[in-house]
């Protein structure tokens, strides 16, 4: 016992004649608010150089004692935290290391102080958490007024944008465990960059689908109904990657096709037909016309004005698709 009180004596009276070789203002950097190092030598770079390496074991040690907290847990925080602790741990974060120094001319020695206030490190790295969290919350905003209003292509190109700015999430969040952050804050923060990943990849999957179409078609033959075109232009589309569906108020385009087919003449044994049709294409969500034309093709057939009609409808069905698709991105 008498020997443990001496040496902690010792050890004190080292410590208060040590702290005298620099400025009494340096004391307050030994708090436990800070991560600090004090050391001294003939030269200050070396001085220095021995400050930020002990500083930065100091932290790797917290860092080591973070990831092995972090492997056991299995919440949702600790599980983002130690999946990047790997990157992190070997590459302890210096950059808001500051440093002061001290010449002690009866010694001839220069004392380097380098410390982190844990305090401002926090502040730092939230500040990153809620720049985050604010550009995604905008990106959001913007996303769904597109969604809204029919732009699903640029919709998903913002929110394709917004899920790489997630890439790096996780190291401020690391590095605020790291610092002592508040734990209930912390978990409030990754809770809201967790719901806006999600919401992103969610709307993201919903608009994988693409945009969606209705064909609302009316075909005449000779004052007979011809139920084929809307289903053969359909099946044109189909191989471009459309979707269809039977509601125009659930499609993001409605696609209108009025068309008749018209008797033209008889020669050489033939009988020739004209089908006309008029197209347009309407934005659901705005009402705003796309564009609308007209088209007509010729059909001809040895057995009658009917057979040689259907010959003009499968023309006028290639002459549509193909005004379609160089009109609408498909």
């Amino acid at each position: 016992m008498k020997r443990f009180l001496a040496a902690a004596l010792f050890l004190a009276a080292f410590a208060a004649a040590s702290a005298q070789n620099y400025p009494q203002e340096w004391r307050r950097y030994t708090s436990d608010t800070y991560y600090h190092d004090i050391e001294s030598a003939a030269s200050k770079q070396a001085a220095l150089e021995q400050a930020r390496t002990n500083l930065a074991r100091q932290i790797q040690v917290r860092v080591s004692e973070v990831s092995s907290m972090d492997k056991q847990a299995v919440n949702g925080r600790s599980s983002v935290l130690y999946s990047s602790q790997k990157s992190f741990s070997t590459d302890v974060d210096m950059s808001l290391a500051a440093t002061q120094s001290h010449y002690n001319e009866a010694q001839g020695k220069h004392y380097v102080l380098v410390y982190i206030d844990k305090q401002a490190a926090c502040t730092y790295y939230e500040n990153e958490v809620k720049m985050l969290i604010s550009s995604t919350d905008n990106t959001l905003g913007i996303a769904g007024n597109y969604i809204a209003t029919g732009f699903k292509q640029k919709a998903k190109a913002e929110l394709q944008k917004m899920l790489r700015q997630f890439d790096g999430a996780a190291k401020p969040f690391f590095w605020l465990n790291v610092f002592g952050f508040d734990e209930r804050l912390l978990q409030q923060y990754l809770n809201k960059v967790h719901d806006n990943e999600q919401t992103a990849k969610q709307w993201l999957a919903d608009l994988e689908y693409g945009t969606t179409y209705c064909v609302v078609c009316s075909a005449d033959m000779f004052g007979k109904k011809y139920a084929k075109l809307a289903n053969e232009v359909k099946g044109e589309l189909a191989s471009q990657g459309c979707n269809f569906v039977d509601n125009p108020s659930e499609a993001d385009i409605v696609i209108s096709i009025t068309a008749s087919a018209r008797k033209y003449n008889e020669a050489f044994g033939a009988f020739f037909t004209y089908v006309d049709a008029a197209v347009s294409v309407d934005k659901t969500a705005t009402g705003q016309r796309i564009f609308e034309d007209e088209v007509s093709a010729k059909g001809s057939h040895t057995l009658g004005y009917d057979d040689a009609a259907r010959d003009g409808y499968k023309q006028i069905t290639k002459e549509i698709t193909k005004l379609l698709k160089e009109n609408i991105k498909l």
